[in-house]
């Protein structure tokens, strides 16, 4: 096992984590069980759609320690576990299908099943999306890490009404050089169906209300499991609490002006590529 495949985004993790806790406590409950069936949901089908290089065997007790560990209140416990089952020579995909997705449909049927409290389900899922944004899924080898040309698909959070600033921005960036792929006025599994089949690397969201904060919650974490690389910014409209957005929501760039927002997303791809 090489020392690139061997590593895990400590920081990633713990910021993810820290980052899913304030989800957690500033969100209505509802939109965190939402949130949570999501995680559930994605993660543990996502072994499905996995190109299988290896064919882990994990047995059920092991799985069940580390949903003992998932739920724990501090992370630090999730991470250690997965590290040490790195250290033990098991690969990167064989803790993603072997690991995280089992535990991902333990959680939810432990969840169905009432043993485990909704608290519980909430702490274990939030640390087990930041274990998958730290391992970065590995994407099948016919792909590669990143794509890094001037493409981007752009959309409006779902229940949003107005899409004009989107499609100006859509068509000053396509003046620019880009190809953009547009999509206002999608529902989220319209949206996130079309990104499941396009698999794009850069992704603007446009956001022009705060009510629609918790939709946009919701989005992004879906977009992280289905696309883990992509890079992810987000145009709020004047006058929303830009520090609550980033406090709130796994984004890479909070976009200003067209201008700049499209000299930050090519700093971003130079970097990625």
């Amino acid at each position: 096992m090489g020392k690139q495949d061997a590593a895990i985004d400590a920081q990633l993790f713990a910021r993810t984590a820290s980052l899913f806790d304030v989800k957690r406590r500033a969100l209505a409950p509802a939109a965190v069980e939402i949130l949570a069936s999501d995680i559930v949901r994605r993660i543990s089908s996502a072994v499905a759609l996995s190109p299988r290089f290896d064919d882990p065997v994990i047995n059920e007790e092991s799985v069940a320690a580390f949903c003992d560990a998932l739920v724990q209140p501090r992370p630090t416990a999730a991470l250690q576990f997965i590290e040490d089952r790195r250290a033990e020579g098991v690969t990167r995909q064989g803790v993603y299908i072997g690991y995280i997705c089992a535990a991902a449909r333990r959680l939810g049927e432990s969840w169905d099943e009432n043993r485990l409290s909704f608290l519980e389900v909430t702490v274990g899922t939030g640390h087990l999306y930041a274990l998958m944004r730290a391992l970065r899924a590995e994407e099948p080898a016919t792909r590669s890490a990143f794509d890094s040309r001037r493409c981007a698909l752009f959309a409006t959070v779902p229940g949003e009404d107005h899409g004009i600033g989107i499609t100006v921005a859509a068509d000053l960036f396509r003046d620019a050089g880009w190809e953009i792929d547009l999509r206002v006025g999608a529902d989220h599994d319209d949206l996130m169906d079309h990104v499941e089949n396009t698999r794009p690397s850069v992704i603007g969201l446009s956001l022009s209300t705060e009510h629609r904060l918790e939709d946009l919650v919701r989005l992004v974490v879906a977009m992280r499991i289905v696309v883990p690389q992509a890079i992810i910014g987000v145009a709020p409209a004047a006058g929303l609490d830009e520090t609550r957005v980033r406090s709130l929501v796994d984004i890479d760039l909070l976009f200003g002006d067209a201008r700049t927002a499209c000299a930050d997303l090519e700093r971003l791809l130079r970097l990625r590529g």
